[in-house]
């Protein structure tokens, strides 16, 4: 919970949002307040259909891989927002989970390790490490089940 008010506090700081079209139909969300606000919290993010949340920093990003359907990447504070078909996970080793996906010219790929992680910005402990690579970006969190 704390790692997503310091994602909220960070993004009031941050610039207004891109106008970048995300990976799905939905149109992009007009302020980085509105892209959060689309996110569950992490109390309600269980019902709503989420299995794992992963948070990372510098810049502040939030990715939920839902049980069902799909995996929904917010980026960049909040600026920019994608939303990938959820394919099948894959265990490129033990302890280890994947996920790749692609829409509308994006790539993802998500791999959370069970290992111990620290969130860089407010010190909450995780039980995964995460590593998530968005169109060639490597990006380095935390995250567990919720």
């Amino acid at each position: 919970m704390r790692a997503l008010i310091l994602v909220l506090a960070l993004a009031a700081c941050s610039p207004a949002a891109t106008t970048e079209t995300p990976a799905t139909t939905a149109e992009a969300p007009n302020t980085t307040a509105q892209a959060l606000a689309e996110m569950p919290s992490w109390a309600d993010a269980r019902a709503a259909g989420v299995d794992f949340r992963a948070i990372g920093q510098e810049p502040g990003w939030i990715v939920d891989i839902y049980t069902a359907d799909r995996i929904v990447a917010l980026l960049d504070y909040g600026q920019t927002r994608l939303e990938f078909p959820g394919p099948n996970p894959t265990n490129p080793r033990e302890g280890s989970t994947r996920y790749e996906s692609q829409a509308n010219g994006h790539t993802l790929s998500i791999t959370y390790n069970r290992a111990p992680c620290q969130d860089a910005m407010s010190g909450e402990a995780y039980p995964a490490t995460v590593e998530l690579i968005i169109d060639g970006r490597t990006l380095n969190g935390c995250g567990r089940s919720v």
